[in-house]
């Protein structure tokens, strides 16, 4: 072969040769395009991601990072518990057929001298907060189960202990919502969904889609697990990370501050969350060991 031909091939194969590093990066960005692509999909057609779209997100994660069978090992036990738990607590406030609306009115005067939620709405009140409280509110539909993922991803055995503190901490208060069904503040003293009027501005009902799939029970106020989650994940975070994982607590007052500004929750349904999730985390801890 002449030096003239052999230069020619070499410029061919120069020209269609790819890099490595480019493949690898692109291959690394693939999950991230998958979710912005699956966001842009949401918002255009106004439908607000289930966890099954969640879930898909994380099993092509997994894929791609050659984990497939550890994730369906490690991850269907804990969505089948979970959609268990999702089946039954719809049916709460059919249990006993009574709703607790003035004991929780009369334990945050008697603590507060007033209550928050309306302080909070009628003194306070602005669009800056209405947003703010309303994707913190948002998140917590989305971060346990990130959270959860990144466990399993770096720290399964941490992971293992996070979901038996979740269910732990869920069916327990499945089990008090059954017993001691309780009204939130938009339905006992009259404050303002704010959610709902955030859909009404948008023109897009996306936190009444996030209720119908996630909150059947409109009567599961105590204990707030807006409270609970958040709280569970700072206690695992902080486990691992120490003082590096503080940051991870404007995530729980953010939601904390937004459940009880929006309407959802008495500041004594936060305090009750908080309990049944560090009982959890310690339980779990000391049963584990």
């Amino acid at each position: 072969m002449t030096d003239v031909a052999q230069s020619k091939k070499a410029k061919i194969f120069k020209r269609l040769r790819i890099d490595d590093h480019f493949l690898f990066n692109l291959g690394r960005s693939f999950p991230i395009v998958y979710s912005v692509a699956l966001c842009i999909f949401c918002i255009v057609y106004r439908v607000y991601p289930a966890p099954d779209f969640l879930v898909l997100c994380l099993f092509v994660y997994a894929a791609y990072i050659k984990r497939v069978q550890r994730f369906i090992k490690d991850w269907v036990p804990f969505i089948a518990l979970f959609l268990a738990y999702d089946a039954m607590r719809g049916i709460a406030n059919n249990i006993t057929g009574i709703v607790h609306v003035t004991e929780l009115i009369s334990a945050e005067l008697h603590v507060f001298g007033m209550i928050p939620t309306l302080v909070l709405q009628q003194f306070y009140r602005n669009p800056v907060l209405d947003w703010t409280g309303g994707f913190f509110y948002a998140l917590h539909f989305i971060v346990p189960m990130m959270f959860g993922f990144i466990l399993w991803n770096r720290s399964p055995e941490n992971y293992r202990k996070y979901v038996f503190a979740l269910l732990l901490c869920s069916y327990s208060a499945l089990i008090t919502f059954l017993v001691y069904p309780s009204a939130p503040p938009w339905f006992g003293v009259d404050a303002e969904r704010i959610l709902f009027h955030l859909d009404g501005v948008v023109g897009v009902p996306f936190y009444a889609t996030i209720y119908a799939f996630f909150e059947p029970n409109p009567f599961a106020a105590l204990p707030s697990l807006h409270a609970a989650y958040p709280w569970l994940i700072s206690l695992f975070a902080i486990k691992i990370k120490r003082i590096k994982a503080l940051p991870v607590l404007i995530f729980s007052f953010g939601v904390w501050f937004s459940a009880v500004y929006m309407g959802e929750h008495y500041v004594i349904d936060l305090v009750a969350g908080v309990a049944y999730a560090t009982v959890a985390f310690f339980l779990v801890e000391k049963l584990t060991k």
